[in-house]
Order: C-alpha cells, then structure tokens, then sequence
C-alpha cells in the first residue's frame, strides 16, 4: 500500500508539510486507500471511508467551510473517519485564499491529521495522477516522465537553451541538479526555490565540484562517441524512483541540446568574418594560449580531434554572451574574448588556464571593438614574454610584460649566474633537500610580500614561514627586512635555479 510520504517524494516534491515539518505526523502509518475530491457542494463528498485521502482545493474550502466552525467541523469529520491525509491546493494568489488555506493548515496540523500544501494546480489532473500512482505505481512514473519528455521537447523548440531545460526538470524533481562537461566541468546547476535544502547543496557542490560525496545519482549524457558528461541529483539525500526512471529518459534531450548549443557556437567560430563581440561587455580582454605547433605529431588527425575535445571544453566554460573562442583547431592559438568586471574576466581566465593546463596570457581591458586586434597583439607579446622564463607563471597578465621581459633579460646579464650564486652561497651550504626548501621559503616570500602570504602560496602554516625564514637568517646573516636586499636576491633567485644547486 501507498502512504502519503512515499507520495510526497515520488509525485509531489514541490509540496510542503503543513506545520513546516520535513514529514507530517504518522505520514508513514496511514496506507491511502483512495482519493477523494473535496467538492464546493453539500455534500461535499460522493463517499469518503477510512484511509482515504482528500484534495482540497481553496476554492471548494470556501464555498465548504467559509468560518472558523464550519472548518472545525470539517477537520473533525475528517478526523474521526479517519482518513489518511490532506492536500490543501492553493486557488489563486490573493490574500484571501491565502489566508483560507492558513486558516485549514492550522487546523489540519492541531488535529493530527497528515497534511501537505501544493501549489495551485487542476485537482481533476492530480487526482488522476494519485489514483495512477495507487493502482500502478511504476505506470504512473512512467506516465510522469513521459509528461516531463513533451515539455522538454516543447521548451527546447522554443530555444530555451540548456539553463531552462535544467531547471525544468530540477523543479519537477525538487532536487538541486548539475550538467557537468565530460571533464567533470560544472555547465548549469539549479536548485527549485520549492526545496527547503537545494540551494545548501547547490552551493556545496559549486564549492568543491570534485567531492563526489555530495553526488546522490549520476547519469551519463549520450553521445556518438560514448558519455559525453553527466546529469547529476546533488546532496546526500536517497533518491526516488522518479528521479532514476526520469533522468535516464531525459539525459538524450538534455545532451542533444548541449550538442546542438555547441554546433551553433562552433558554427560562429568557423565563420570567416568578424564574430561579434561578447554581449556583457564592454570591458573585454583577450585571453590566449599556445595550441599546437606546425608539423609533426600536432597535424595528426588524433591531435586535431584532441584539439577540438578541448576547444569544446573551453567553449562550455562561459555562455556566449561572457565569452567569445576565435579560430578553429588548425589555429596557431586559442584566442578567446571574455566580457565582465575584472573579477569577473580573472575568474574565467582561470577556469581557461585550468582547463588548459598550459600558460596562457590576459591582455589589458579595452572597451571599443576596434582594439581587439591592438589587445590580441597585447596578449601574444604578453605570452611569449612569459615563456622565456624559467619558471613562466600559470596566468601572464599585459600590466606586468615590462617585468616579464627585465627577467627574462637577466640571464644575458655578464656573469650573472656566477654573482648570484656567490650571493646564496650561505644559503645553498646545506643537504639538497634543506636547499630547496630555503630557495622555495625565500622566493615565496619575496614574491608575495608578506609571511602570511608566502604560507599561502606554500600551502603551509605562518608559524613554519616564519621559522624558516629565521634559520635562514641564521645561516646567512642576512637581515630579511632590509629592503636593499629584496631586489638583489629575487634577481639572484631568478638566476640559480634549485637544478642548478
């Protein structure tokens, strides 16, 4: 037999627990036996017997019990039948039958009778889905998602996009839900304002996509070429029939969507005519990386599909009105154009480099489209300028090319390796092991300015910084707060490599 928590989580997840209750008093003890349509009439029932459960629409609530001891009467009908639990459904949006439908909760809840409060839906259309759900529980499921295919279908027709979709069947399920990229890359995640803890795990989630402890379900997207990333039903809640029957049936909308989103990018990207520039700007940057070099193993037909797998990656990484990815998988480099506030441009440009796993380079903000090609020249300068160094940084920035350049210059200086090792030479007197830990201690606290800020960037305590730096200081001599020795010992840095020593 069927009770109504096993309802509420199978066809009802938008609904709340009258009382505000995760699950209503003795939900669980009271097998339905049949539904019964509260009619704004007298008698407002054909029949009603032991452990049926009764719909209750606002507006029959009104015509049925319009004052506090019509209402009572009817909560102490329903009580001594008894019956198995109540739907109150909202009618309209009006204060009035909001307050009619508070008025029958407060009394549903102080009888003890299990009760839920749904949106405004058709009664008819609910009480055909309860019985369904009654008699054949799995056809009615059946029936559900096959309800959740057409409007998929009908919302995808009108260009909803992959957002829309998502949140579609979020809200259907009254789960938070993620659409990851084949490299585990969040694309959407939703939670329906209906579930009490959806956002709490949305936004876990979004903190550490990698734990897969806040994952309850996981279904592969289809494609020609295998999974083609994931749907996925997030937090640590078990989750119901529905959601393992539905997803499954809708991951081939879903990544049809993905692949047809994808076409009309790449499409954009093929064009041979100056794509527009990314609607959420002005400012833009132009971020760019190398992407293959001409000849050899590059021009292979495995390294061009690898090429464009990860241009597809990156191309999921931001909407298209936030970033624009230029060329195709024949180009030198991957050019992109993001749109945003420079929090917002630098947070991309990681997602990018990440997604990368190369350097790549930011060139400075612009505003007028016609300095895109001025702010490509930027980046370029930028990128190579960086990869002259001996240890080129993750994100080259056009504010810092002087720098990058006046190291990479350095090396030529006339014995400048033989003068920076004569420098570190009290420092490099000690087991290989002992080396590199004060090289490493020292350059990150030059770098970063500061003890906290080197443990930071070290991935270690302030207390170990700071007591490294004290036995350096005691192996040197030196007296790390005098700034006249900063600049020499980070060119010094620069020159003698940790290989070298």
């Amino acid at each position: 037999m069927t009770d109504l928590a096993a309802l509420a989580a199978e066809l009802l997840p938008g609904a709340a627990w009258i009382g505000g209750a995760s699950r209503g008093p003795a939900a669980g003890d009271r097998s339905i036996a049949w539904v019964r349509v509260l009619r704004a009439r007298v008698p407002a029932f054909d029949a009603l017997d032991p452990g049926d459960l009764v719909i209750a629409p606002a507006s029959s609530l009104a015509v049925v019990a319009p004052g506090e001891r019509e209402l009572a009467e009817l909560v102490g009908a329903l009580g001594a039948v008894p019956v198995s639990g109540v739907l109150l459904v909202e009618a309209d949006a009006s204060p009035a039958g909001s307050n009619a439908l508070d008025a029958a909760a407060a009394a549903i809840g102080a009888a003890g009778i299990p009760g839920l409060r749904l949106a405004r839906t058709d009664p008819a259309a609910l009480e055909r889905s309860l019985v369904g759900f009654i008699v054949a529980r799995g056809a009615e499921i059946e029936r559900q998602a096959s309800l959740l295919e057409a409007e998929l279908r009908r919302r995808a027709l009108e260009g909803g996009g992959i957002s829309a979709l998502v949140a579609i069947v979020s809200a259907f399920l009254g789960r938070a839900l993620a659409v990851e990229a084949r490299r585990g890359d969040p694309i959407v995640v939703h939670a329906p304002v209906e579930a009490a803890s959806a956002a709490a795990d949305a936004a876990r989630y979004q903190a550490r996509p990698s734990d897969r402890g806040a994952t309850a379900l996981r279904v592969p997207l289809p494609s020609a070429s295998g999974a083609d990333g994931a749907i996925l039903v997030l937090g640590q809640e078990a989750v119901t029939e529905l959601a393992r029957v539905t997803l499954p049936r809708v991951a081939g909308l879903l990544a049809l969507e993905l692949a047809r989103e994808e076409a009309v990018r790449g499409a954009a990207d093929r064009a041979r005519r100056a794509e527009p520039m990314p609607g959420a700007g002005p400012p833009w940057v132009v971020v760019l990386a190398r992407q293959r070099e001409p000849g050899g193993e590059d021009d292979a037909p495995a390294a061009r599909e690898a090429r464009e797998a990860l241009r597809r990656a990156v191309r999921l990484l931001a909407p298209a009105r936030r970033m624009n990815l230029r060329g195709d998988a024949d180009s030198l480099e991957i050019r992109l154009v993001v749109a945003g506030t420079a929090t917002e441009a630098d947070r991309l440009a990681e997602r990018v480099g990440e997604a990368l796993g190369r350097t790549i380079a930011v060139s400075n903000r612009f505003a007028a489209p016609a300095d895109r090609a001025a702010a490509e020249a930027e980046a370029r300068a930028t990128l190579e300028a960086a990869l002259d160094l001996d240890r080129p940084p993750a994100i080259a920035r056009a504010d810092r090319l002087a720098v990058y350049r006046m190291l990479g210059a350095l090396h030529k200086l006339p014995d400048g390796e033989r003068l920076s090792a004569a420098l570190l030479a009290p420092l490099l007197d000690a087991r290989p092991d002992v080396r590199r830990e004060r090289l490493e201690t020292l350059r990150a606290y030059l770098g970063h300015g500061g003890v906290g800020e080197a443990a930071a960037a070290l991935g270690v305590h302030r207390n170990t910084v700071a007591y490294r730096l004290r036995r350096i200081e005691a192996a040197t001599g030196w007296r790390l707060a005098d700034p006249d020795l900063h600049l020499p010992l980070a060119a010094a840095l620069e020159l003698v490599q940790e290989e070298q020593v």
